[in-house]
């Protein structure tokens, strides 16, 4: 039996569950909240309304009733998945975590024990039976943005009617609907007030500073793999100590781009913060601050790229620039990300960065790339929905390549008075059936 716990927003996991049944598999399926019980209800699942203690006890009660061939998760960083993946390891069960992808837009993430910083790119390779060579990667085509948000909208909406029956749930994002509504509002207005501005430094950046400027990449202040891998950075502090350092350590002739992630543009006001800042450093001529625009083609001209731990930095090694990981990323190795070339050397500071941008060795670039490709990466796409069954047929190929899980045939029961389980039917009431 498989385990699905929380999936990408949308249908994925469905659609994925219904593929691993086709496939001789049993599954079950726990929800969290609303919108995990909008998009997959039926008798194959279960609602879970406890906290994250009771279900480390559900869990570890289940697992041995039950045990479990493998568990398969979305996000290693939530409470719930964080506690099942100690619960898994402890009774020695593989748990496959998905990401939205390292290389987008076409290619998701599958690796097991953990993504980013958890990522098993960190660790010497295992041994494998000879590679067939990799599949033709087959374009998502589709506006990604626009069908993740649609499914995030229905999503998040059916979370907060939902709430009431899953009053005793913990979530890895505190953010409310109606404050949500606002800020994505605010992200849209600034989105188009600062357009031309965004326009104009980008093309000046790329037409008359080609190689005379440094990119500095935020990231979602919220995002998880900063939270916990960032070593204690926020982008507050980035914007500060990047922009201090900078002024006193860069050549006078170069300067510093900041790039607001465009999914925290409504979130945080960066864009006033950063050019006081500068303003008070005497650098404020220097210094450019965008929020918008491809962050690829501003790396492919730039000086080199400084981020936390984002998956930018693999832009900045596949254009040969050089790269400063400042947190836990699964490319801060040597060869790659913030070290110096010779053996056994320590990573560089952000101070000498400026001042020694060191270029990633690009044949350690291409075998990293090679075994991502091979062992983290399913061509598709979990909310574009012309991909989205393929992509699941994809990921349980993969899934049985890299475990050979063999199917058993195990009963899909609640245990008996489980703390926090809820019986499927308590939210018919109130949430629509599962959508397609």
């Amino acid at each position: 039996m498989i385990l699905l716990l929380q999936g990408p927003v949308g249908p994925f996991f469905r659609i994925l569950a219904n593929q691993l049944e086709s496939a001789g598999y049993d599954t079950l399926k726990v929800n969290f909240n609303g919108g995990d019980r909008l998009f997959f209800g039926g008798r194959h699942s279960l609602n879970f309304s406890g906290s994250v203690d009771a279900w480390t006890d559900w869990l570890r009660t289940f697992i041995r009733g039950r045990k479990p061939e493998a568990i398969i998760l979305f996000g290693d960083g939530r409470p719930y998945h964080r506690q099942a993946m100690a619960v898994a390891a402890q009774a020695e069960i593989p748990v496959a975590c998905l990401e939205e992808g390292y290389v987008r837009p076409h290619f998701v993430t599958l690796e097991w024990g953990g993504n980013n910083a958890l990522s098993p790119l960190r660790r010497a390779p295992a041994a494998r039976p000879a590679d067939p060579g990799a599949e033709p990667v087959e374009p998502v085509k589709g506006n990604l943005f626009r069908a993740m948000t649609f499914f995030a909208i229905r999503y998040y909406l059916a979370k907060a009617l939902g709430a009431v029956f899953f009053r005793g749930s913990t979530y890895h994002r505190h953010r409310g609907i109606l404050s949500e509504a606002i800020l994505w509002t605010r992200n849209f207005y600034r989105k188009l007030r600062y357009y031309p501005a965004n326009n104009q430094i980008m093309l000046d950046l790329i037409e008359n500073r080609e190689n005379q400027y440094f990119v500095v990449a935020l990231q979602v202040h919220d995002d998880q793999q900063l939270l916990r891998h960032g070593r204690g950075w926020t982008m507050e502090r980035l914007i500060t100590e990047s922009i201090r350092s900078f002024r006193r350590f860069a050549a006078p002739d170069h300067h510093l781009v900041i790039k607001i992630h465009p999914m925290d543009r409504g979130h945080k006001s960066y864009r006033s913060f950063a050019t006081e800042l500068a303003r008070v450093a005497g650098c404020r001529d220097r210094v450019h601050i965008v929020d918008d625009g491809s962050i690829g083609l501003l790396i492919r001209h730039s000086l080199g790229l400084v981020t936390v731990n984002s998956t930018s930095g693999l832009l900045a090694l596949n254009h040969g620039k050089p790269l400063l990981a400042l947190g836990d990323a699964l490319y801060n190795a040597p060869g790659l990300a913030g070290h110096y070339d010779r053996p056994g050397a320590p990573p560089i500071t952000l101070d000498a960065f400026w001042q020694k941008p060191i270029a990633p060795d690009q044949e350690v670039v291409r075998a990293f790339n090679e075994r991502m490709r091979r062992e983290s990466l399913v061509n598709g796409s979990f909310y574009v929905g012309s991909v989205i069954e393929a992509t699941a047929r994809r990921t349980i190929r993969k899934f049985q390549e890299q475990l050979k899980i063999v199917p058993v045939d195990f009963p899909v029961r609640a245990p008996e008075n489980a703390p926090g389980i809820g019986k499927p039917e308590t939210m018919a009431a109130s949430l629509p059936e599962t959508a397609t």
